[in-house]
């Protein structure tokens, strides 16, 4: 059996590990909006 005191240490591991994964997909989506946007700017403009 696991203390209590690692337990919630494991916990607060895994839930800043999450929060690290959450901000790299936005900022990864962030990343391909601003692509897409940049992209359709380029091929809607009049010059070839």
């Amino acid at each position: 059996m696991k203390k209590k005191g690692q337990a919630t240490a494991e916990y607060i591991l895994a839930f800043c590990a999450l929060i690290v994964v959450v901000a790299a997909l936005v900022r990864f989506a962030n990343a391909a909006r601003n692509a897409a946007r940049e992209t359709n700017s380029l091929m809607s403009s009049p010059y070839p």
